[in-house]
């Protein structure tokens, strides 16, 4: 493995897998680890055992830039301090992942099989996963989360991975794969 992505559930690990580039996903493992504080231990196992770059994808919980910040720190000392030279990366999904399925109502409306009433998307601000939870029971094109995933077309892909979560991964894969190849020569 020249990386390891790190994320809390295997709806998030499912997710990354379909909407990444699939070249940049290549000898890159993701790997699902739970609550934060699980997560942290990982990346610092990977880290001094195997001295392999990690990034770890983590829902905030909260839209509250401060919380952001203050989370994304707690989590960059603990791991940075065991990284070394080895590249880490900590990406928080504000508040949770599944905030990008909102960026493009359309799309979103699209796979649910009706458009979602506003109360919903505005409540997706602040609980994305719970919205979308919500949509879905109401849908009868989907009767579980995971049959979002199913649906996406190589277009919604595209859509999702413009979002600015999915780039600062990709951007952070390239550099990984960049360093990867200069280390081989």
């Amino acid at each position: 493995m020249i990386a390891y992505i790190l994320c809390e559930e295997l709806f998030d690990a499912q997710l990354l897998k379909t909407v990444l580039p699939a070249n940049l996903l290549t000898d890159v493992g993701v790997v699902v680890g739970g609550k934060v504080y699980n997560i942290k231990s990982l990346a610092m196992s990977l880290i001094v055992r195997r001295q392999v770059p990690v990034l770890i994808v983590f829902d905030v919980g909260s839209p509250v830039p401060e919380l952001v910040e203050l989370r994304r720190q707690d989590i960059e000392e603990i791991v940075l301090s065991r990284a070394g030279k080895t590249p880490v990366k900590v990406v928080p999904a504000i508040p949770e992942i599944e905030i990008i399925f909102f960026q493009d109502v359309s799309l979103l409306s699209r796979l649910l099989g009706y458009v979602p009433p506003q109360d919903l998307l505005d409540r997706a601000l602040i609980q994305p996963k719970k919205a979308l939870e919500k949509l879905i029971s109401q849908s009868d094109k989907i009767q579980d989360i995971s049959q979002i995933i199913d649906r996406l077309t190589d277009e919604d892909i595209e859509i999702l991975r413009s979002s600015s979560i999915m780039q600062e991964i990709v951007q952070f894969l390239q550099f990984v794969r960049e360093t990867a190849s200069v280390s081989v020569i």
